[in-house]
């Protein structure tokens, strides 16, 4: 069944395919109770990515770790899962690996050793945001990561990349200090949300000191107690107050009286906005020429993807301010497009607004061509996002409905994914929401997998007829023969 599944994903271009013929220069970076990490090269270019096998390399094992990587794979912060390699180990069994995103910079833990010198404040508010952020997205999917230690953290190009595993119990002392002292002794699925919190509270004082918690103790039985009756590590003078009581405040010795991970993502943003501190959201501008459904499938399709970085690409490629000279409104709608964060994100309209501010043009002006321009994917996306979000207009979520489902037609998979998060969530209909999820998936969509799967295996399918109705408006069955002829069968949704 495990091998069906993984050969199925394959097959169906829901999980990337990598030949390890095409690897090179493999170096072993790092290992664990996993297995080992190496980074390679990928094909004839400086590009890196990492390898991950496994010391149990069942298909079983395999399984379990992709479903938490395709879980998970949606966030700036998060290590991103490419796809898979099978290796034959010179004519023997053979084995996959997955292909992940590498982070230059190695752990966290190492990484705060090294420039100590070199972190301001600014710098630390940041890491610490950008962990929470990403705990706090976890959370948000009701997923606990159970395993939050310096050593689990990674850094590329000076940003916080958060591993995710599947969680395995840790022998090693040096990890004690990360733990829930209410769970030293139950076991590792006992570990919460709370349990979480109390480990983001270690890594922000962590952050903050540039050292590793209770470093210089070497009995770590008498640790272990003494951290049961109170001892927490003493903070950095130099530490601002409002920062010192968020970490203090998670690593409280009730649960309950730990903030959500939330919570601290607020508080920390409130120190950032006093210090008039930006986190720039990295952009990839629109390929031109190059219409979306004639993409390549795979990890090279992310730019329309939710993800927001190309993988492979170079930070060198990220815009500069070159981009920001003056444009037209064509390839201001284009840019505002491939922008693709999730429709539920709090930020998402902030940011369309920012963007169309840094091109010199107003929310209104965008509109108004938009409404004499609706041909073609980018017009229907932009406004079915103007409309949902109520940018130069009243929130309209029908009409944003009906936008989307033409832009999804014309085999968007930003339009068909947000369509499976709005049918799903908006329209409770989970039947609509698998048929867009599944076109989107074959489309490279990592999220969508995971969508789709968690969705058919569901037993509490809802269906919206209305939905059908407008698609069907969408793709012109003018007369009523062929309504008639038309069902939901035609669709294709996947019931099962």
């Amino acid at each position: 069944m495990s091998k069906n599944w993984i050969e199925e994903a394959i097959s169906k271009k829901y999980i990337k395919y990598y030949n390890y013929k095409d690897f090179f220069n493999s170096e072993v970076i790092g290992s664990g109770g996993f297995g080992k990490v190496y980074r390679a090269n990928w094909k004839n270019s400086r590009n890196i990515l990492a390898l991950k096998s496994f010391r149990d390399s069942t298909n079983k094992n395999i399984v379990e770790e992709l479903k938490i990587q395709c879980e998970v794979h949606f966030h700036d912060n998060i290590i991103k899962f490419y796809g898979i390699t099978e290796v034959n180990d010179y004519g023997s069994k053979k084995y996959y690996m997955l292909v992940m995103e590498y982070a230059d910079s190695g752990t966290l833990q190492n990484y705060l050793e090294k420039n100590i010198a070199n972190l301001n404040w600014d710098k630390k508010f940041k890491m610490a945001n950008q962990l929470a952020c990403a705990v706090s997205c976890l959370h948000d999917m009701n997923i606990t990561h159970r395993d939050l230690r310096s050593s689990n953290v990674l850094v590329h190009q000076n940003n916080i990349k958060l591993k995710v595993d599947v969680p395995k119990l840790s022998k090693k002392y040096d990890v004690i200090p990360y733990i829930d002292p209410t769970k030293f002794f139950a076991d590792l699925h006992s570990l919460d949300k709370k349990s979480d919190v109390y480990s983001i509270g270690v890594l922000l004082w962590e952050i903050s000191s540039c050292r590793s918690p209770f470093k210089d103790v070497s009995n770590q039985y008498r640790l272990q107690n003494q951290i049961l009756q109170g001892l927490r590590e003493t903070p950095m003078p130099s530490t601002p107050k409002d920062y010192e009581q968020i970490y203090t405040d998670c690593w409280k010795p009730e649960p309950d009286d730990r903030p959500t991970i939330q919570n601290v993502v607020s508080r920390l943003e409130e120190i950032m906005v006093k210090r008039n501190i930006t986190t720039k959201h990295v952009w990839a501008p629109p390929i031109n020429n190059l219409s979306r459904n004639n993409l390549s499938q795979g990890f090279n399709n992310n730019i329309y993807n939710k993800i927001k970085v190309e993988p492979l690409k170079s930070p060198s490629k990220a815009p500069q301010a070159s981009f920001y000279k003056q444009k037209s409104k064509k390839e201001i709608v284009d840019g505002i497009a491939a922008l693709a964060d999730n429709i539920y994100d709090e930020n998402k309209k902030q940011r369309i607004l920012d963007y169309i501010k840094d091109h010199h043009t107003t929310s209104k002006e965008i509109f108004d061509w938009l409404l004499n321009n609706q041909n073609g994917i980018n017009p229907n996306i932009v406004l079915g996002d103007f409309h949902y979000l109520g940018i130069a207009t009243m929130v309209d979520k029908r009409k944003a409905f009906d936008y989307y489902v033409q832009a999804a037609l014309e085999e968007s998979s930003i339009a068909q994914y947000t369509l499976g998060i709005l049918c799903e969530n908006d329209e409770k209909d989970t039947f609509q929401a698998m048929y867009w999820f599944d076109k989107c998936a074959k489309q490279g969509n990592q999220d969508a997998i995971n969508h789709y799967y968690r969705l058919k295996s569901s037993k509490n399918k809802t269906f919206n007829p209305a939905n059908l109705h407008s698609v069907m408006g969408k793709m012109n069955l003018g007369n009523e023969e062929e309504r008639k002829g038309f069902s939901l069968q035609d669709f294709k949704l996947p019931f099962v």
